[in-house]
């Protein structure tokens, strides 16, 4: 505490006391320990002016008071010695020693005005697109789920996060974030709510992306998965969601319009003016803002190269080209290049009349899609052969009595003796898939069918019940479920072991979509669904055991193709399959209960009792 400067007001020599900050004036002949009344004042030491609303007060004797306008204060106090202490917002807090004899006590105090800390103001401005509001961006960031990360138009403009330079291969890059999580699952992108099946995302500049989403597990993000499904993709798999600058103004937008060239004037001869469109070669879907490069041969034999870009709707032109060059074109989308156009000039009437040469290019962006599946007798649960299974474009309608009908009308096979049935080559999109059987039993439904993979289907007909696609409970009645197939998991022959087991009856087979209508809540629940698995607990840590072995004591685990619990020498301390993953973690699992069973990669001495085969993802 800071003392007080001191005056002294009517000073009388032998009866007052000096003390630091403040002046006395004591009357003679007063009696020791009596009351002593107090009346003073509080100035402000520079300007002489009265300091109003401060807090005068004793400690000691737990009393106060406040000055008022005049600054002035009234206190009773006992005889003696006090502390004072004085509190203002202005003046801080200052303290001094009063010596007070009985009488009346006339009290001045003059302070100076103290230099007040006050925290620095920190205001933070962020912008809220009402598009990203509409969408949940912020409702979804402020949930802070620990595998999901986002970008808002801010960080997108800055730039700063490595992730968000260049939107080249950035689909790549961000999705690299839940690599150790995606084993069995493709990675899915959505621009504005809907697929995006040629990569345009490799293709958006800065000032086209306003939000971006990158979700390593979707369904545990509130509200996030029915949007993912609304847009036709897996609410399990990682998945990035962009959202585009929809929110521009009409100006805005009409600044960041790529618009395209106008032919020159000419004073002997009309520029050659090339233009068309760039579509993927498989889907014919217009490809925007794809990079058109002509590659010039002048008569002299010397090469140069110009480039253009198409516009948003994938329309290119070239507008002041030498007619009397040689020119080749072609167009780049996504990092992918198509094929060299030559454009001819001759024909070209030399006049200033300009005549435009139309060249469309394509870009092999898409690759074709696949459909396996098998036909299941719902009742039974056993395999249908001779199904009629017909596909066709969910737009198109399929013309009955061919059996390979024209692509944009549809597909017709039927089912093996195992029930089988596979459509390869099928350009992305969406397909109706119509299945039957002559005995009784149909089912039908839209499935989808992605860029260089295979949609794995598994159909029920149920002969004793038509149709029922609005029944209230998903598993009742005829059914088809279609799942897209893990990469991994057909790196590492998941799906030809499945098929193989399917005819020889080696093995049992959970896919995603099995272990997510199951729910069951450890491993071990999924796996005693196993006729043939049990679970034994010896000791405070359980194990599994084949009951179609003879003389086993457990079966040995694999997870990812590398061997954790060995069946000759099972360690109780590293646990039991539980520890090793959650069934939500899980992307399939292969259970082989007898030696004989088991395919080359996991024959070994250890496995004499079977082996689980767990992969994760």
């Amino acid at each position: 505490m800071n003392p007080m400067p001191t005056t002294l007001r009517n000073p009388v020599p032998l009866r007052a006391a000096l003390v630091a900050l403040a002046g006395l004036a004591l009357p003679r002949g007063a009696v020791a320990q009596q009351p002593v009344e107090i009346a003073g004042r509080l100035l402000d030491a520079g300007t002489g002016a009265p300091i109003a609303t401060a807090l005068v007060s004793i400690p000691a004797l737990d009393i106060s008071t406040l000055t008022n306008t005049d600054g002035a204060f009234h206190l009773v106090v006992p005889a003696g010695s006090h502390t004072f202490e004085i509190r203002h917002i202005g003046y801080g807090t200052r303290t001094t020693e009063v010596e007070a004899p009985d009488g009346t006590l006339s009290l001045e105090f003059r302070i100076e005005p103290a230099a007040i800390e006050v925290a620095p103001l920190e205001v933070s401005i962020e912008w809220r697109p009402s598009y990203l509001e509409q969408v949940g961006f912020y409702e979804r960031r402020a949930h802070g789920n620990p595998r999901s990360r986002f970008y808002d138009p801010e960080d997108i403009s800055r730039g700063g996060d490595p992730l968000i330079v260049g939107w080249r291969n950035t689909s790549e890059r961000l999705l690299n974030i839940n690599r150790t999580n995606t084993l069995g699952c493709t990675p899915q992108i959505l621009i504005d709510g809907r697929r995006d099946r040629v990569g345009l995302m490799t293709t958006l500049a800065h000032h086209r992306i306003g939000g971006v989403e990158v979700h390593g597990e979707p369904h545990n993000v509130p509200g996030l998965e029915p949007l993912i499904r609304a847009g036709g993709e897996d609410g399990y798999c990682p998945t990035v969601l962009v959202w585009t600058r929809q929110w521009l103004t009409a100006a805005e937008l009409e600044e960041r319009r790529i618009v395209l060239c106008e032919p020159g004037l000419a004073a002997e001869r009309a520029p050659l003016v090339v233009e068309g469109t760039v579509t993927d070669a498989l889907t014919g879907i217009l490809l925007p803002r794809a990079t058109v490069t002509a590659w010039i041969t002048e008569p002299g034999g010397r090469r140069r190269e110009t480039e253009t870009t198409a516009d948003d709707d994938g329309r290119f032109r070239f507008c002041d080209l030498d007619p009397r060059t040689d020119v080749s074109i072609w167009a780049r989308f996504a990092g992918l290049s198509g094929e060299l156009a030559r454009v001819a000039a001759e024909g070209v009437p030399v006049t200033a009349d300009t005549v435009p040469v139309m060249r469309d290019l394509m870009v092999p962006l898409s690759r074709h899609g696949h459909v396996a599946g098998r036909v299941f007798d719902l009742r039974r649960d056993e395999p249908v052969r001779e199904a009629e299974v017909r596909l066709a474009a969910a737009e198109a309608e399929s013309a009955p009595g061919d059996r390979r009908l024209p692509a944009e009308a549809g597909y017709l096979t039927t089912s093996d003796e195992h029930g089988f049935f596979a459509i390869p080559d099928l350009v992305p999109g969406d397909y109706r898939l119509d299945v039957s059987h002559a005995d009784g039993g149909i089912a039908g439904d839209t499935i989808p069918v992605f860029s260089g993979s295979t949609v794995d289907v598994r159909v029920d007909l149920d002969p004793a019940a038509p149709p029922a696609p609005d029944a209230a409970s998903p598993a009742a009645g005829p059914r088809i479920v279609a799942e897209r197939r893990h990469p991994r998991l057909t790196e590492v022959g998941f799906y030809e072991r499945r098929r193989e087991s399917a005819t020889r009856g080696r093995g049992h087979f959970f896919t995603r979509e099995r272990i997510r209508a199951l729910a069951p809540p450890r491993l071990t629940d999924l796996l005693t669904e196993v006729d043939g698995l049990r679970e034994v607990c010896p000791r405070q840590t359980c194990r599994l055991i084949s009951t179609r072995a003879r003389r086993c004591s457990h079966a040995s685990v694999y997870l990812n193709g590398v061997l954790v619990m060995d069946g000759r020498a099972w360690d109780f301390e590293r646990g039991s399959v539980d520890d090793l993953a959650a069934p939500h973690e899980i992307a399939a699992i292969e259970v082989y209960l007898r030696s004989v069973s088991l395919p080359g990669e996991f024959a070994a001495p250890s496995n004499r009792c079977g082996a689980i085969v767990i992969w994760s993802g």
